[in-house]
């Protein structure tokens, strides 16, 4: 095997991994954030875990390069959190638990 088809491999391992994390968040999340592709990145899991017909370079590299509004989204996720956190932590301070 050559290092580009390892490469693909491992990349190939990873977006599969992200679309069964997906399949397992929230619903609130993924309502919050329409606009994100979760149904493809479920099937691209299914696809790339049982290699049907074989996964292709084109098929993986577009599939790698969609992964940039999920790093967004979960940048958004992470300040929303911790905004939330933030005024959890005020409100116990004034004496009132959320």
């Amino acid at each position: 095997m050559s290092q580009v088809e390892d490469t693909l491999d491992d990349l190939a391992l990873l977006i599969s991994r992200a679309g069964e994390t997906c399949k397992k968040l929230p619903d609130a999340l993924k309502e919050r954030h329409p606009n994100l592709p979760w149904r493809e990145m479920a099937t691209f899991r299914n696809f790339a875990s049982h290699d049907y017909f074989g996964v292709d370079a084109k098929l993986v590299w577009g599939a790698a390069m969609s992964l940039e509004p999920i790093k967004a989204m979960m940048g958004e996720e992470v300040i929303r959190l911790e905004a939330e956190r933030g005024q959890a932590e005020r409100d116990k301070d004034n004496g009132r638990e959320r």
